[in-house]
Parts: C-alpha cells; sequence; structure tokens
C-alpha cells in the first residue's frame, strides 16, 4: 500500500507559505538601501497603482533622496519599515512625528466650514502618522496594518503619546475609510494643503483623522 506523501492530492494543491513582513525602526544601516526605499515611496504616492497614491492630485515626488536619509537619520520623528522577511525587499514606510514638532498647515478657510474639533489636548501628547507607504506591487499582504498597529505601540509606549493624529487628501474616501476601521475617527476637522503650487485641483485639503492611544 503506498504511504502518504508529497504525491496526495491534498499536499500537492498546499498553497506555498507566503512569507512574513517584519516591521522594525530605521537604523544607520538602512542608508544602504535607501534607493530602493525612496523607490517603494515615490511610486506608492507617485504612480497610478498605489492606494496612497495622490498622482492625479499632487505634483513633484513625495519626498528626495536627501530628505528620506535624514529621516531615516531622524532621531526626533523615528522611521518605521517593513520588510519582506525572506528577501530583505522594503515593503513600506511610515514616519511618526510629535505634534510639536509637526509643522503648522493653517487654518482651512472656506465659506460655510465651521470646525467641529475642539482640540483638548497639549500637543506634546499628539503624535502624527506621515510618510506612510507601501509598495504597490507588494499590497494586499497586511503590510499597511502592521505598519500602523507597530507605530501606535510605538507611539503609546515609547513616546507616552494619548492621540494619533494623521492628515488624509480629502478626496481620498477608501484611504479615510481604511483608517477608520482601525479605530480612527473623522470629526470634519480639515486643514489646508500646505504648497498650493503642486496641488492639480482647486480647494485641494487635507481630512483630520485622531485615535485615542
Amino acid at each position: 500500500m503506498a504511504s502518504p506523501s508529497s504525491s496526495s492530492p491534498s499536499s500537492q494543491s498546499r498553497p506555498e507559505k507566503k512569507a512574513s513582513v517584519l516591521v522594525r525602526l530605521a537604523t544607520a544601516d538602512d542608508v544602504e538601501q535607501i534607493a530602493q526605499i525612496h523607490s517603494v515611496i515615490n511610486r506608492a504616492y507617485r504612480s497610478e497603482g498605489g492606494w496612497t497614491t495622490e498622482a492625479h492630485l499632487v505634483s513633484d515626488e513625495r519626498i528626495t533622496i536627501d530628505a528620506l536619509k535624514e529621516a531615516i537619520l531622524d532621531k526626533i520623528n523615528p522611521l518605521l519599515l517593513a520588510f519582506d522577511s525572506e528577501t530583505g525587499q522594503p515593503l513600506g514606510t511610515l514616519q511618526l512625528e510629535p505634534a510639536e514638532h509637526y509643522p503648522d498647515f493653517g487654518v482651512y478657510k472656506k465659506e460655510g466650514y465651521v470646525p467641529s474639533y475642539v482640540e483638548p489636548l497639549p500637543k506634546d501628547q499628539q503624535v502624527f502618522v506621515g510618510l506612510f507607504s507601501v509598495d504597490p506591487s507588494q499590497q494586499s499582504r497586511g503590510i499597511g496594518r502592521k505598519l500602523v498597529e507597530a507605530a501606535l505601540r510605538h507611539g503609546k509606549e515609547s513616546m507616552n503619546r494619548t492621540q494619533c493624529v494623521v492628515y488624509v487628501l480629502y478626496m481620498r474616501d477608501e484611504l479615510i475609510q481604511w483608517y477608520k476601521k482601525l479605530g480612527f475617527v473623522d470629526y470634519g476637522e480639515k486643514v489646508p494643503f500646505p504648497d498650493a503650487g503642486l496641488i492639480k485641483h482647486e480647494d485641494t485639503h487635507f481630512s483630520v483623522l485622531r485615535l485615542a492611544l
């Protein structure tokens, strides 16, 4: 009698195990992969395939090589990186920026708009999500969720923050809904886009989402 082996239908049809996704803080050694990381970010934001894409809304690259090197080495605004566990390929990024160091985008001014959120927390209790990207060719692996979850833990446990804030271009409803599934709340706040010279549509602005940590 033939013994059960790799020739059995069940074993032949078993799908191959996918490599896992590892998320960690960036270190100086990651400068060696800066070209790959830079490519991930700009393809995510400036190509048509990325789910965080802004290509139809904003021109120019998302970040320069020099600015990315500064972000990798930054000790105040920690950068988290996602990698493929087998190949070491960079898969995504997310930067945490303390609110007291985050740039002021100004006040959104449009007839009829009334801010609906009164900020009760001091800036040193808030942390912003920025430079969030996922390689468009590696989507549907849970990379974005793992990056955000790791960032929320780091913001709470290592940075002693009690609220996480993210700005999302208001036209990106699917991305706003994705953040809401993670627990972020849209109170109706808006802030203007900081550089009007880069926008392709009038009244391009951000929706503000918040999450208690």
